[in-house]
C-alpha cells in the first residue's frame, strides 16, 4: 500500500491586524519529499506517527509536504495560492496512492479563503479521487467546515490540552486508515457544529472534572457502546476566527452512511451547550492577577502569571505592557518577564553587548491602544542568545523551535526576555537558553493561553490567569465578527440562541 503523508497548519486570528505572506511559513520550515522524515525522526509529533505506522503496517509511505506557520495574522492570498500549489504538486506527484494521512490544524484562514483546511483537504481529494481514504488529525480548536467533513473519511483531533498527544492523534488516524484499506470499515465523517464560539471550556483537560474531561468520558463511552462508531473527535473551536465555522463542533467517525452517527455528533454539541457556562479558569485583570501573585505565600517554584490576552501561540503580537507596566512599577524580587516580542530592543541588546546598559521604549509598538504602549527603560544585557531551542517538555517533545534573535535585560531588578518573533513561553528550555533556570524564580510572568501547563506544571508554586486586553483577548463582545454566523453563545443571549438551535420551542 502507497500511502501519502503531508501537513499544512497554522491558526488563524482574525483580530491581529495583518496578513501574512508565505515567508512566514518558511521561516518555520517548508519540507518536501525525502527531506521529512528525518526532521520528525525522534519527536513526539502526527508526522512522526505516520511515518511510524507505516513501518508497522508495511506501507510504502511517500512524504509531500509540510508547511507549517506559528499562529499570528491569516495567510495573504498570493502566499495561500502557492501552499494551495505545492500542496497539490505533491500530491500528483504522489500518485498513484491506496490512502492519505493530513495534519491540518483546523483554524488556517487567508486573504483570500475562510476555509484553509477544507480547501487544502478538497484539493487532495479532488486529485487522489473518491475512492482513496483520507485521514486526518486536527488540532481540538479548529473550526471545522463543511467542506472539510465532506472531503475527508475520519478526523482524529487531539484529546489533551495542553496539546501532549500530537502522535496518538496521529496513531489513532493511522489506524483507522489501516482498517480501511483493509476493508474492514468504509469510514464517513458526520460533524455537528455547536451554537458555541468557544465550548468545552475551550478544551482545558487539566482540570480532572471539566467540561472536556467529562465530554471525553461520554465520547468513549458512545463508541464502546456501538461497534460502528469508529471514533468521536471533539473540537473546543478557535474562538479568535472571524468565519462562518467558528465554534465548537463533534465529528463522528462512523463505518458507513447512517442516522445514529449524526444523532451521536448531535448529543455531544448539546452537551457542550449544557456546560457553556462552566469555565475551569478564573479569568482576572492584570491588575488583579499581580495583587493576587503578590499575595501568595513563600514558597518553593515561582508563581506563573499566564497573559491569555496577547498570547502568541494563538495569534496575538506579544508585545503588549499592560501587566508588564505594573511589574515594573513595583519591581519584585527574583521576577522574569517572559517574553516581550521587541525586535528594535534585541537589535539595542546586540549592539550594547553583554554587560552593555540601553536606554529604549520596551513593546508596545504594535497595537498601543489593545494592552499598552511603549514603556521607556534603562536596562542592562545580561545575555544574548540566537533564539534556537528544542522542546524538552511533553509538548511536541524534540521538535525545533525559534525565538529569533533574543536578549535577556535587566530592567531595574526585574529580568525580562525580548525576542525578535512573538512566541509564547511553554517549555522551560526556551528560558534555559538564556542561562538561566525557571525554577530559580518567584514569579514568572508569560504570555500564553493555557499551553504552558504541560512544561511548567512540575516547577510551579500556581498558576494566575488574566487578560490584558491584547488581539487574543476571551471577552469576544469587544471583538467585531463580520462573516461568523449568528445567533451564537456568548455574543446573542442564551435564549435566542438556544431557540434558534432548536433547544427551545
Amino acid at each position: 500500500m502507497r500511502v501519502m503523508i503531508a501537513s499544512v497548519m497554522h491558526e488563524s486570528n482574525s483580530f491581529a491586524g495583518n496578513f501574512v505572506p508565505f515567508s512566514h511559513f518558511e521561516r518555520r520550515g517548508v519540507l518536501h519529499g525525502a527531506a521529512i522524515p528525518p526532521a520528525y525522526a525522534g519527536t513526539r509529533t502526527e508526522m512522526a506517527a505516520f511515518i511510524t505506522a507505516g513501518a508497522e503496517q508495511g506501507w510504502d509511505i511517500v512524504p509531500a509536504l509540510v508547511a507549517r506557520g506559528t499562529p499570528s495574522g491569516p495567510i495573504d492570498a498570493a502566499g495561500f495560492a502557492r501552499i494551495i500549489e505545492l500542496l497539490a504538486a505533491a500530491t500528483r506527484a504522489a500518485l498513484p496512492v491506496d490512502g492519505v494521512l493530513l495534519a491540518l490544524h483546523g483554524a488556517f484562514s487567508s486573504e483570500a479563503e475562510d476555509d484553509g483546511d477544507g480547501a487544502f483537504a478538497a484539493t487532495v481529494r479532488a486529485i487522489v479521487g473518491d475512492g482513496v481514504p483520507i485521514s486526518i488529525t486536527l488540532d481540538p480548536h479548529g473550526n471545522v467546515s463543511d467542506r472539510l467533513a465532506a472531503s475527508v473519511n475520519a478526523i482524529s483531533a487531539y484529546r489533551t490540552h495542553p496539546h501532549t498527544d500530537h502522535f496518538e492523534a496521529g496513531q489513532r488516524a493511522a489506524k483507522t486508515l489501516a482498517r480501511a484499506l483493509r476493508g474492514e470499515i468504509r469510514p464517513v465523517v458526520h460533524l455537528a457544529r455547536a451554537p458555541l464560539l468557544r465550548g468545552f471550556d475551550a478544551c482545558r483537560t487539566t482540570p480532572a472534572d471539566g467540561p472536556m474531561q467529562r465530554a471525553m468520558a461520554r465520547a468513549r463511552a458512545l463508541e464502546a457502546a456501538d461497534s460502528g462508531i469508529v471514533e468521536i473527535s471533539v473540537q473546543a473551536g478557535y474562538s479568535s476566527a472571524d468565519v462562518f465555522q467558528a465554534g465548537a463542533s463533534v465529528a463522528v467517525t462512523g463505518d458507513g452512511h447512517d442516522p445514529r452517527f449524526a444523532a451521536a455528533a448531535a448529543e455531544m454539541v448539546r452537551l457542550g451547550w449544557d456546560e457553556r457556562h462552566r469555565e475551569t479558569v478564573k479569568m482576572l485583570t492584570a491588575a488583579e492577577a499581580f495583587a493576587e501573585a503578590m499575595a501568595v505565600p513563600a514558597g518553593r517554584g515561582p508563581v506563573v502569571i499566564a497573559d491569555f490576552g496577547d498570547a502568541p501561540n494563538a495569534g496575538g503580537h506579544g508585545d503588549t505592557t499592560a501587566l508588564l507596566a505594573l511589574i515594573l512599577a513595583v519591581k519584585p524580587t527574583n521576577t522574569l518577564v517572559a517574553a516581550v516580542a521587541d525586535p528594535a530592543a534585541v537589535r539595542a541588546a546586540q549592539g550594547a553587548g553583554v554587560g552593555g546598559e540601553i536606554s529604549i521604549a520596551l513593546g508596545g509598538h504594535v497595537a498601543p491602544s489593545q494592552g499598552g504602549g511603549p514603556i521607556d527603560v534603562v536596562a542592562r544585557v545580561v545575555s544574548l542568545a540566537d533564539g534556537i531551542y528544542v522542546h524538552e517538555g511533553p509538548y511536541t517533545t524534540g521538535v525545533t523551535g525559534d525565538l529569533g534573535a533574543s536578549a535577556l535585560l535587566d530592567c531595574g531588578g526585574v529580568l525580562v526576555i525580548v525576542t525578535t518573533l512573538a512566541r509564547s513561553i511553554f517549555d522551560l528550555a526556551q528560558v534555559r537558553i538564556f542561562g538561566i533556570q525557571p525554577e530559580d524564580f518567584d514569579l514568572i510572568a508569560i504570555k500564553v493561553m493555557d499551553a504552558f501547563r504541560a512544561g511548567f506544571a512540575p516547577i510551579m508554586r500556581t498558576a494566575i490567569c488574566c487578560e490584558t486586553g491584547g488581539t487574543t483577548s476571551r471577552f469576544h463582545v469587544t471583538l467585531a465578527f463580520n462573516k461568523l454566523r449568528r445567533p451564537i453563545w456568548p455574543l446573542d443571549p442564551d435564549d435566542v440562541v438556544a431557540r434558534h438551535a432548536g433547544y427551545l420551542p
